[in-house]
């Protein structure tokens, strides 16, 4: 399906009935990412993912995480729907981050996953621009290249070759300049730490044992920030978490619905 915002198209889809849950995609992915959210979670939520600027269906575009936060906001409003659950991995939690900064009377929960709330390090960003270049000069096989041993874990590297070719084909399926342009905005991103105390709605943060780009130990800290926040760590995975245990994952997000829905009940019954 496809959404026009702000005069451009956007590729989205919705499955499902319940609460709304957004997600947003991990780079260089796209929304199909989430193939195992859409069908594990459709009978306990309305499913929305949508591809960013550039990528999959959806019409180039600007690019920044603040962006990516004000287009999730732009898809809710043409789907009529006026409070939903963020969520995302990676770089899809910097954007649902964004997200609750920007629009947090919007918002019924978070779901945070194999992400980070500080702002990249000078090192960091001196390793995007370098890998920006790479993507503008080589193309995505050579991030592809780059990237799988950072994405996936140790053992879905080693015996899990059809998600391995799964990952390699959505980063292949994104352009190199849309790539570069992504990690020009990773890199440009706000600092999210200051504003954690500041969420006031159930979060769902997930971590994984093996997840060398966003450790588990960094997630359980900043976790603790946010004063309704539950804390899950996936033993044996990397940092696509979703894709590698998505069971797992989708266990922990059911759970979580469930204790969102109650939160917000039982606010709208202590202020009746």
């Amino acid at each position: 399906m496809q959404a026009t915002i702000d005069d451009r198209r956007v590729g989205y889809d919705a499955v499902g009935s319940g609460v709304p849950l957004l997600l947003l995609h991990a780079f260089p992915l796209n929304r199909t990412m989430y193939a195992e959210q859409t069908q594990g979670l459709r009978d306990a939520a309305r499913v929305i993912t949508f591809d960013l600027p550039g990528v999959g269906r959806s019409e180039p575009g600007p690019l920044s995480v603040d962006g990516m936060a004000d287009l999730a906001a732009g898809l809710l409003d043409a789907l009529q729907i006026p409070r939903a659950i963020i969520g995302g991995v990676s770089m899809g939690g910097y954007a649902a981050m964004a997200f609750a900064r920007r629009h947090p009377e919007r918002l019924l929960g978070l779901v945070l996953a194999n992400t980070r709330a500080a702002a990249d390090s000078e090192e960091a960003r001196e390793g995007r621009a370098e890998m920006a270049k790479v993507a503008r000069d080589q193309g995505p096989s050579a991030i592809a290249e780059r990237m799988l041993p950072k994405l996936l874990g140790p053992t879905a590297l080693k015996r899990n070759r059809k998600l391995v070719d799964r990952v390699r084909a959505m980063i292949e399926g994104v352009p190199g300049e849309v790539i570069s342009d992504l990690l020009t905005a990773l890199a440009e991103r706000a600092d999210s730490t200051p504003s954690l105390a500041a969420i006031d709605v159930p979060t769902l943060v997930i971590a994984s044992e093996d997840d060398a780009v966003t450790p588990a130990s960094e997630a359980r800290e900043w976790a603790q920030e946010i004063p309704e926040s539950r804390y899950v760590e996936i033993p044996g995975v990397g940092h696509l978490s979703n894709l590698e245990a998505p069971t797992e994952f989708n266990k922990a997000v059911r759970s979580f619905l469930e204790t969102a829905i109650l939160f917000h009940d039982g606010a709208a019954t202590a202020t009746r």
